[in-house]
């Protein structure tokens, strides 16, 4: 708490019995390997296999199979699956929302007031740019 505001944080991986701060970085998964094939596959529009892979990781949680049975809707599960499975892992969703051309459409959504989509890109540092006069930087920068 800090002047009368409670803050939440995720204890993912905290260790509630070693002691102070001793957390456990999880760098790779089991689950996010079966959720990268999965998408693959269901972009190379292997639905079986992809359906598959999605239903490895529900299974294991105590889901259902999946449902989703078409390419799109495959890759909204898969996304909605890697949300929740990678939840606050080294900034998973961010990275994904980027990769698949979503973060100004749900960022947008989430935060219409104040999201511009020249946030979705990261400044180019000054000093690379000095380095390259034909070098420019990206919008909403200075």
């Amino acid at each position: 708490m800090y002047n009368t505001v409670t803050y939440r944080y995720p204890y993912k991986y905290k260790s509630l019995t070693s002691g102070a701060n001793a957390e456990y970085y999880t760098v790779l998964r089991l689950a996010e390997q079966y959720l990268i094939r999965a998408e693959a596959r269901a972009q190379q529009n292997n639905i079986g296999g992809a359906q598959s892979d999605v239903s490895i990781i529900r299974n294991r949680a105590g889901l259902a199979n999946t449902t989703a049975n078409t390419q799109a809707a495959l890759l909204l599960a898969i996304e909605q699956e890697r949300w929740v499975e990678l939840n606050c892992e080294w900034g998973h969703r961010w990275f994904d929302l980027k990769r698949t051309n979503r973060v100004n459409t749900v960022i947008g959504a989430l935060k219409p007031a104040t999201w511009k989509s020249t946030a979705a890109l990261y400044p180019i540092p000054s000093a690379e740019i000095g380095k390259n006069a034909n070098l420019l930087q990206n919008p909403g920068y200075q």
